[in-house]
């Protein structure tokens, strides 16, 4: 059970990384689009399925990350700053959520909104980044 799980996370990290990338670049292309043409009046329903569909996955991700940990798994054997991963993935579990109960205006201002997720985004991505190569041993 504890190899399976180890697969899933292994796999997973690039699908997070992959969605997480390419929501917020086009994040970021809404944001300084509506300002040329006009102003963004909704977040794009596309956009914002993307954008629920990363946060579920990087919250996947933690759980197998949490899964591994029950099963007495370390990253990188548990020699050296391995602990580093577990703040990498952390953020990449919760940065989304963090940025929807803190940062957002629930829809008031939705091009700010997109703003900030995609920020977040890329956020994501750089710890993700950082997780993945704090892990493999």
């Amino acid at each position: 059970m504890a190899g399976f799980v180890l697969i899933l996370h292994s796999y997973n990290v690039y699908l997070v990384l992959a969605v997480a990338l390419i929501t917020g670049i086009w994040g970021l292309v809404l944001y300084f689009r509506s300002r040329k043409e006009k102003e963004m009046t909704t977040i794009p329903r596309s956009w914002s399925i993307l954008l629920r569909i990363t946060a579920a996955l990087g919250l996947l991700q933690g759980l197998f990350g949490v899964i591994m940990v029950l099963f007495g798994l370390k990253p990188d054997g548990g020699t050296g700053l391995y602990y580093l991963h577990y703040v990498y993935g952390g953020i990449v579990a919760l940065i989304i959520p963090l940025a929807y109960l803190s940062y957002t205006t629930g829809g008031k201002n939705p091009r700010r909104d997109v703003l900030i997720y995609s920020i977040a985004l890329l956020i994501l991505v750089a710890a993700g980044v950082r997780a993945w190569m704090t892990g493999p041993a």
